[in-house]
């Protein structure tokens, strides 16, 4: 399945083929796993990504059950279910076994949750065939999933065992021991039950005609059963982070009644013992993660125990919380934003994304977004495999959007080393570009004396280094220099060479892999290997001279500055001489024809179209 991914291959009609030629052996063991498989969202919002889920799944139980039919004596335990109740419409039955066997979701909004509940219904209601000669016009109780789909914050509560055990392993003394000895099985034993239960419940659903009365009080005792659970955790969840608050303190009552209500813990360990304990946590975990500062909830919630609170946004907590709930073998994946593995900032989560390896695609916001209404460069994520393997930064037109993800190519970058990010490697060309830069030799180096380069720090479609600080005139504040100009020093001996490194279409490549594509910082600049060589200084001064004569002097207002006059530069039109700097760069790290060509040609229909033509 990883080589499906890799080679990005079609795994549904895959699927689809196969399960239309295997033999019964297999038929039965892919519809065994197929009924078992967990998927959940943990931030589920309105069941998108559940919805999705399901149209994957229902073509693939269909395929399985029309096997079954063929030979029906060798296939009778697994089309009991159907046989009875739901011959008439196995449409049905596919998705309130989807619904109530596969899906699980989380969201910290109750409407958000019965949003999610109420398209899945509508799913089924949609396959409904009516007949007015039968009992409520026949047709079957809808599935009651109050307990698949929940509500609450993923971020706070026992994740897993481990979190738990964590919390009572320290003890004052004997009796503390003892006691903690007591609640961890008390717990143990509320959890099985709760589990049983809920088993029950669901298998009530779909094997049985259904007892109203017994269905109720089935949903009453997993309510109550739970519900008791949740009070023993939430209470001791609420002294460790209270750790001067006793039991019997007056004032602890009305501080748990707030913490409960503004943090809605959410017990994962309880709610899915099932599936954590039972089966090491879920098979499929998708979704799309709240993009929010941790800061702006802050006031509502705390987190604690997190490896990658310094990263100060909740996507990478609802990530760290997915490595506690998922098992060994499952597939994880995620859409976020795509400075998660190329910013400092971000560095808990990197570390994270690094150890467990997997599929890395970007995707730029120009010319057009992965989302509409959503500005913002982005990630897709898959964990699971034995490599790191990404796509280039892709840029694409909305014409183009039906075709996109059939035309994602992966390339292994992980044997990339010296890097401070993923880097966004789409092919072999690149692979091999990056190679000859990172394994090139520096040269003599003097760090005597230095020069100042000055460069614009949110560069778009080229970076430009120049030897003079831009025209900058504000009326309130007079000359000064523009606050995404920044400057760097480099040894004099080298600075011709790396200014017009600098200035390359190649290092503009090196942007794109290494930084977030927003912004060009030290960080980056300074990742990528100085070198030292013979090159006609007159190239990068005829360079700088281009840039200064086809720059256009400009006039706006600004309600912090007044008038300001500023130069605008357009590097698009000085391409000629920056390729004659990538030619020479060529020579000296060696790169073949073909690598120079796609080192000039990179990205050209966006870097030198016309709606692209200002870098301001």
């Amino acid at each position: 399945i990883n080589d499906f991914i890799t080679y990005n291959l079609d795994i549904r009609l895959f699927a689809s083929d196969l399960l239309a030629s295997a033999d019964r052996l297999f038929i039965k063991h892919f519809y065994d796993a197929l009924q078992s498989v967990t998927i959940l969202d943990p931030t589920c919002g309105s069941g998108a990504f559940l919805f999705a889920a399901m149209n994957i799944l229902e073509p693939l139980y269909e395929a399985c059950i029309e096997r079954m039919q063929e030979q029906p004596d060798y296939f009778k335990a697994q089309l009991a279910e159907i046989s009875d109740k739901y011959r008439s419409n196995i449409q049905y039955f596919i998705f309130k076994s989807i619904i109530l066997r596969n899906l699980y979701g989380v969201d910290i909004m109750v409407e958000a949750t019965e949003i999610a509940k109420l398209r899945l219904f509508l799913k089924m209601v949609a396959v409904v065939d009516v007949d007015r000669r039968q009992p409520n016009l026949g047709l079957d109780p809808l599935p009651d999933i109050d307990f698949n789909i929940r509500c609450g914050n993923t971020l706070v509560g026992y994740a897993n065992e481990e979190q738990l055990n964590k919390d009572l392993s320290f003890a004052g003394d004997i009796l503390q021991e003892l006691a903690n000895q007591k609640f961890k099985e008390d717990i143990k034993r509320e959890m099985e039950v709760v589990a049983t239960t809920f088993d029950r419940f669901k298998e009530l659903q779909l094997t049985q005609d259904v007892n109203l009365a017994e269905f109720k009080q089935a949903k009453t005792d997993l309510r109550s059963r739970l519900a008791k659970l949740n009070r023993l955790l939430n209470h001791k969840l609420f002294l460790s982070t209270h750790v001067n608050t006793s039991d019997d303190d007056i004032f602890a009552s009305a501080l748990y009644a707030n913490w409960k209500e503004s943090h809605q813990p959410f017990h994962w360990l309880a709610e899915f013992y099932q599936i954590i304990h039972g089966n090491g946590g879920f098979d499929v975990i998708i979704g799309n993660p709240p993009y929010v500062e941790y800061s702006k909830v802050r006031n509502d919630y705390q987190i604690t125990n997190y490896v990658t609170e310094s990263c100060g946004n909740l996507y990478a907590y609802v990530i760290e919380r997915i490595e506690d709930i998922s098992s060994s073998k499952s597939k994880k994946g995620m859409i976020i934003p795509h400075s998660s593995i190329c910013t400092d900032r971000m560095n808990a989560l990197f570390k994270l994304f690094y150890n467990k390896k997997g599929w890395f695609s970007t995707y730029d916001t120009r010319p057009s977004h992965l989302f509409d209404g959503v500005d913002q460069r982005l990630l897709i994520y898959i964990l699971g495999s034995k490599d790191i393997l990404t796509t280039k930064y892709n840029r694409w037109p909305s014409s183009f959007r039906r075709h996109l993800f059939t035309t994602l190519n992966y390339e292994n970058s992980f044997n990339i080393s010296n890097l401070i990010t993923i880097p966004k490697i789409g092919n072999y060309i690149t692979l091999s570009i990056i190679k000859k830069v990172l394994n090139c030799s520096g040269g003599n180096m003097s760090f005597v004396n230095y020069r100042n380069l000055f460069f614009h720090n949110a560069p778009r479609y080229f970076v430009r280094f120049s030897d003079t600080i831009p025209f900058f005139y504000s009326d309130k504040k007079g000359e000064l220099k523009s606050s995404h100009i920044k400057m760097i020093t480099i040894p004099d001996n080298c600075y011709t060479t790396m200014a017009s490194v600098y200035n390359s279409s190649l290092f503009y490549i090196w942007f794109i892999l290494v930084s977030n594509c927003r912004d060009l910082l030290l960080r980056d600049i300074s990742a990528y290997p100085v070198i030292n060589f013979n090159i006609d200084t007159k190239i990068i001064h005829s360079l700088f001279r281009d840039y200064t004569e086809k720059s256009v002097r400009k006039t706006t207002f600004y309600a912090s500055t007044g008038k300001v006059v500023y130069d605008e530069f357009y590097p698009k039109l000085s391409k000629p001489i920056i390729d004659e700097i990538d030619k020479v760069l060529a020579v000296h790290y060696g790169f073949t024809d073909e690598e120079l060509d796609f080192i000039i040609n990179y990205d050209i229909k966006y870097r030198m179209g016309d709606e692209l033509n200002s870098e301001e």
